[in-house]
């Protein structure tokens, strides 16, 4: 999938995604990075519902603002690539990102994943 260049000057993406068990949908709202030509997505923990579904399925959709595309989703385990995400959300979402990382220990936490999708910066 390739996207405009312009949806990616936006700070958030929803994010759907659907329960491993009942298919139900769920929808939250993320930050993203623009990563070698591509969009890639983190949290703070695996534990949360929506990286759990999106790992078990591998698949879920994201809305830039112009309606939900169907996207697949790499989990991403290679550390050297967790600390270029982790910069590349530092230079994105500045004060915001040391806040929270601040907060949670971002930086520290080994719950910590990201995920590589298929959708392409045109």
């Amino acid at each position: 999938m390739r996207q405009d260049v312009g949806v990616f000057d936006r700070s958030t993406i929803k994010l759907t995604h659907y329960g491993r068990k009942t298919g139900k949908p769920y929808t939250v709202t993320i930050w993203f990075v623009v990563m070698d030509g591509r969009v890639w997505i983190g949290s703070l923990s695996r534990k949360r519902s929506w990286v759990r579904n999106v790992r078990a399925r591998g698949t879920a959709d994201l809305d830039f603002g112009t309606g939900p595309h169907s996207v697949r989703f790499t989990w991403v385990e290679d550390p050297e690539i967790f600390e270029r995400y982790s910069q590349a959300v530092l230079e994105k979402y500045g004060w915001r990102a040391r806040f929270i990382s601040t907060l949670t220990g971002w930086f520290a936490t080994v719950e910590r994943c990201v995920f590589q999708t298929d959708v392409l910066a045109a």
